[in-house]
């Protein structure tokens, strides 16, 4: 029949050679003749089998099979008892198909296959893997130019792992070829290579130029099911060698991968307690997957002890570098993990290493930590090795920072700066080359000033590029923000000026000090009226600027002594400048100035220079100035002129937390006990503070302390413990429950 002929061409192209001889056999056509004599000479010239062993995998045998054909290998199958259509389609591909009565022993069956083989050169494969690369001509020459008594074949599996967002490759090196007078398997599951009669002793492994690819276990149930078996043969493996650390760790393997973390931990750790050789590339992928236990249970410091265990042993692995690098950022060491990347990324890895990681994922890793430092210049160089990936930052804003000295204040300082998503314009106005060598790698607008400080500002808005600037100072670090609520006011170009509140390294600040300052400019509108960068007007002198509170707060990187010194010398130069002419915004500064420096008799005059001009009581300048007077007139014991302050600007302020504490501990100076809790509890209760201690703690101690002095001592002591955890508070307790 011609048909069987066309049928037969068409199955022999998908290497299913059984049928196709039939199907030549049952051809009338004379060219099916000339078929037979070549696939009877291919099989004369066979030289190596390949045995598998398989059960219901129709759905992946065919490839196996089809992909062994180019190679002419003789194909030999064992069937552990399919129930589906896999028998019929392996015997369309080779004549040696045998059923094998499963007893629980993977290394049985692979020998049982290898048993039924016409040749003693033998190449193992699973029949849900596929030959993609095979030099046969190396492969013979392996087994008739190696000593096979000695030495088994290795080759490459790269085993692919699909989910609904990425593929995953890991390539893992695997013994698979041996001469069988010589070796067999052992093992009942994850069976190996081992000499006859010496499962002991290792074969040396010869590393071959062969590729297979695996499709992994695409659903989490196939995966759970195997694990389940694997799990009983296991333990049934380790009552035989107890002291077997692979057999240890693929039992914990196992019962990771079904969810039974507390025996996956208990085995892991017999594991690390047998093991101490982490070279061998199978003890490299316990590792791996131990972290990975780690990771998905939260356990990181039992990462990073693992880490450090093997750490050594692994300098030259790509995928150990780059999975030390994950522990690392996970536990905080961002340093570390750059350590590990830029050392992985020296080594000549593959396109996808043994546990699927590539320099892309390496690049990738490491931008994502220059980007979290805020070091854009790095982030960048590494994103070119990234594809689909770039660098975004905010096109209307940019962050101008100060520097003078400082390097690893500046280094603090940008990276705390990191969040808010902004091209870096550095000016540094020292000569320390390790604060330029370190802005560069943030910033590619780093410069040097070395001019008059009247000319800064004007520097500083000639620099910037974009339409706002926000100044910060490099012995500064962001606290707190709100990138969101700072872009809503960097998307519109409008005359406005922005206050930051930053705060200061006080001693005893129980208050929470703060002060607030000019720094968010817009480039169109700006000019500094002066040396002061705090002293803003508009470019417009018909357009006034609109101050406006920015959602950020900055705190001083610095020490009490350190801020001590930069102030005194703020001081003195405010003085000069007042001096020459009036300014009150440069007052209110050096009022403040005196203010949290404890200087409260120069404060209380600056304050009251400043309050005795035009006012804006809506201002909140203006609010901080009267607290601050009062606070520094009781500290000065000028207490009628406190309680005289307070009584004056009562009707504006009565409605905020801040005046009304600072008018209770006025009232509680002079003694007027009633209206000095009543303010205490009115702080509180409004609750519109930026100190939190006004709002609760503060008030009720203040409040016990009015009550302990009149001697009403349940109330204080219930004031007290309102107060919590405040120290003069548990004190004061402490000292009404002593008393008899």
């Amino acid at each position: 029949m011609s048909d069987n002929y066309h049928q037969g061409l068409r199955t022999l192209a998908e290497g299913k050679v059984n049928l196709a001889t039939k199907l030549f056999k049952e051809s009338t056509n004379p060219a099916a003749r000339e078929q037979e004599a070549k696939l009877a000479a291919r099989k004369a010239n066979q030289k190596i089998s390949a045995c598998l062993i398989t059960k219901n995998n129709q759905a992946t045998l065919a490839d196996c099979l089809a992909s062994l054909y180019p190679y002419n290998f003789e194909i030999v199958i064992a069937d552990t008892g399919s129930t589906d259509g896999t028998v019929e389609l392996a015997r369309q591909f080779t004549d040696k198909v045998y059923h094998f009565e499963w007893i629980d022993d993977f290394a049985a069956a692979r020998n049982f296959a290898a048993s039924k083989a016409s040749y003693d050169y033998i190449i193992t494969l699973d029949s849900d893997e596929r030959l993609v690369s095979v030099n046969k001509d190396e492969l013979e020459n392996f087994f008739t130019n190696q000593d096979t008594s000695q030495l088994v074949g290795l080759y490459k599996v790269v085993s692919v792992f699909n989910n609904s967002k990425k593929q995953n490759q890991i390539v893992s090196d695997v013994i698979r070829v041996y001469n069988r007078r010589y070796c067999q398997y052992y093992y009942k599951v994850h069976e190996q290579i081992g000499f006859i009669g010496d499962k002991s002793a290792s074969p040396y492994a010869y590393v071959l130029n062969l590729r297979a690819i695996h499709n992994g276990y695409q659903d989490e149930r196939t995966l759970k099911k195997k694990s389940r078996r694997n799990v009983k043969l296991l333990v049934e493996q380790l009552k035989e060698d107890s002291n077997s650390s692979y057999f240890t760790y693929q039992l914990a393997k196992s019962y990771y991968i079904l969810g039974n973390y507390q025996a996956a931990f208990e085995y892991y750790d017999k594991f690390f307690a047998l093991q101490s050789n982490y070279k061998k590339q199978w003890v490299r992928d316990a590792v791996d997957a131990y972290i990975k236990l780690c990771v998905k249970t939260k356990r990181y410091q039992k990462a990073l002890d693992c880490v450090d265990l093997c750490y050594d042993q692994c300098q030259n692995s790509f995928d150990m570098l780059c999975l030390f690098a994950t522990v690392y950022v996970l536990n905080d060491d961002d340093q570390k993990a750059i350590t590990c990347l830029t050392r992985a990324l020296r080594i000549n890895s593959p396109s996808a290493g043994e546990f699927g990681w590539s320099k892309e994922n390496a690049y990738r890793d490491l931008a994502k930590i220059y980007e979290r430092q805020g070091k854009w210049v790095l982030a960048k160089e590494c994103l070119e090795h990234v594809s689909g990936l770039d660098l975004k930052l905010d096109a209307n804003l940019s962050l101008i920072v100060l520097a003078d000295e400082e390097a690893e204040q500046l280094e603090a300082c940008l990276q705390s700066l990191a969040v808010l998503q902004a091209n870096y314009v550095i000016v540094v106005r020292g000569t320390n080359k390790k604060a330029i060598e370190l802005a560069r790698q943030y910033s590619d607008a780093v410069y040097h000033f070395s001019g008059k400080q009247a000319l800064l500002g004007d520097y500083l808005l000639n620099k910037l590029k974009t339409d706002y600037g926000l100044l910060v100072y490099a012995n500064e670090k962001l606290l707190g923000a709100d990138p969101k609520g700072l872009k809503q006011v960097t998307t519109k170009k409008a005359a406005i000026v922005g206050r930051a509140r930053i705060k200061l390294p006080i001693k005893d600040d129980e208050l929470g000090y703060q002060r607030r300052e000019p720094r968010l400019f817009v480039k169109a509108y700006t000019k500094f009226n002066g040396p002061f960068l705090t002293d803003v007007v508009s470019k417009k002198p018909k357009q006034l600027l609109t101050r406006i509170e920015l959602p950020l707060i900055l705190t001083k990187n610095l020490t009490y002594e350190a801020y001590s010194q930069n102030e005194l010398a703020k001081q003195a130069a405010l003085v000069a400048s007042l001096k020459k002419e009036a300014n009150p915004f440069l007052s209110l500064e050096l009022a403040e100035s005196y203010y949290y420096l404890q200087n409260y008799l120069e404060a209380s005059q600056a304050y009251l220079e400043f309050l005795s001009g035009p006012l804006d009581l809506g201002k909140e300048e203006t609010l901080t100035a009267v607290t601050n007077l009062i606070s520094a007139l009781i500290e000065i014991k000028d207490y009628q002129r406190a309680l005289d302050i307070v009584l004056t600007f009562n009707p504006y302020y009565e409605g905020l937390s801040d005046f009304q504490f600072a008018a209770g501990l006025a009232y509680m100076n002079v003694g007027q006990f009633k209206q000095a809790l009543a303010a205490f509890e009115a702080a509180r209760k409004l609750a519109n503070s930026d100190s939190i201690g006004i709002n609760s703690y503060l008030s009720y101690y203040q409040q016990g302390v009015i009550y302990e002095v009149l001697g009403q001592k349940n109330q204080a002591l219930g004031a007290y413990r309102l107060a919590g955890k405040y120290e003069p508070a548990l004190a004061g307790v402490e000292r009404l429950l002593g008393k008899k």
